[in-house]
């Protein structure tokens, strides 16, 4: 046995029970202290009880050096082991090339990256992470990250961070300045990873989605609301008025109303004048309902909706602020333009449908204008 090449060991109950020469000249200790100690394997080896695996592991040495060895276990009894380490040829599996590589397309990927080394100290920063802040990476390195963020910022990263240390990735998305970026939003990703010596460092990655938001809120804003007016649109009312339906059904709200408002002789307007000319009526008749605290929205064309919630106002009172409100004289050039409309206002009833409520408002303000055309 003495003369093979590869360092061997026998384990019982974790215990060296024999060791050849070679396992004691790797770790550079006499062969007598290995019997009946453990072996200086980092976190130690779990020995399953099958006939033979290999693992790549990490060897301390006497000097505290690591030691990246493979280590094959073969159970030779129901309690014994035989482990036969072999140094991990990393030239082989080309893995120095494989790091370089790496390293190459992190420093030049459009997302920034972040890697600790010791706690919340950074090792690591590539170009694009630095851009982000306006520094160059190694303004970033050590503790120089957090730095970085604006004071009231460095808590919660901080905080993330040692989550991350736990062991618990973590993300978040947040709005920050500093004093060389302007307001931004980024979204940060913190990720574990636990070392061979079993410590625990992260990789972060962190990324400027100030456009993507803006964009997606712009998106979700042209999706509800009407481009002219920038009131709500037929969608968003629909959508609205069945979540009062719902909260009248289960008692949450005790009342409401819904006000359907029709711009008078528009068309006139629109042929005298020119559709420029009533596009500025639409949006001021908009502006005032907005300018009145209305929950209002465009339906279609020249008309109007609004919803009130639990207002102790008479139907009848509520159709007459609604005139008044969009009722009055509108600048077109240097004219005066005088706008009349015609209001209808009925309850938003429990059991009613969206489509139901809107058409019974409808119906009420053209039972309005039919009166006043009499």
């Amino acid at each position: 046995m003495e003369v093979l090449q590869r360092p061997l060991a026998l384990v019982e109950a974790d215990r060296v029970r024999w060791a050849n020469s070679a396992l004691a000249d790797l770790l550079a200790v006499a062969r007598e202290d290995l019997i009946d100690s453990t072996l200086p394997i980092v976190g130690g080896l779990n020995l399953d009880r099958i006939r033979r695996s290999s693992t790549e592991v990490a060897l301390r040495h006497t000097t505290g050096y690591l030691l990246d060895v493979v280590v094959t276990t073969t159970l030779v009894s129901t309690t014994t082991w035989m482990l036969e380490f072999a140094m991990a040829d990393y030239e082989d599996h080309k893995s120095a090339d494989y790091f370089r590589k790496l390293q190459a397309l992190a420093d030049n990927l459009p997302i920034g990256i972040l890697i600790s080394e010791t706690g919340l100290r950074i090792g690591y920063v590539n170009n694009s992470l630095a851009t982000i802040f306006g520094l160059i990476p190694s303004d970033m390195l050590g503790m120089g990250w957090l730095d970085a963020f604006a004071e009231q910022d460095r808590g919660m990263l901080r905080g993330l961070a040692l989550t991350a240390l736990t062991g618990v990735p973590v993300r978040t998305t947040m709005v920050v300045s500093t004093a060389h970026i302007d307001l931004r939003t980024l979204d940060i990703a913190l990720i574990p990873v636990t070392s061979r010596d079993a410590s625990v460092s992260f990789i972060g990655t962190i990324q400027d989605v100030t456009e993507q938001v803006a964009n997606e809120a712009r998106l979700s804003f042209e999706v509800d609301h009407d481009a002219l007016t920038g009131l709500a649109n037929r969608r968003r009312l629909e959508s609205d008025i069945t979540d009062r339906l719902a909260r009248l059904s289960s008692g949450e709200l005790q009342g409401a109303m819904i006000g359907f408002c029709d711009i008078d002789n528009f068309k006139l307007i629109n042929d005298t004048l020119g559709h420029l000319a009533g596009d500025r009526v639409l949006i001021e008749v908009a502006h005032r309902l907005q300018e009145a605290g209305l929950a209002a929205y465009r339906f279609a064309g020249d008309e109007f909706v609004v919803l009130i919630d639990e207002d102790p106002r008479s139907v009848r009172e509520i159709e007459m602020v609604l005139a008044d409100t969009i009722s009055n004289a509108i600048a077109i050039g240097t004219a005066l333009l005088s706008v009349n409309t015609s209001v209808g206002v009925t309850p938003i009833e429990a059991g009613d449908t969206a489509s139901e409520v809107i058409r019974k408002a409808d119906r009420a303000m053209y039972a309005r204008k039919q009166m006043r055309a009499s």
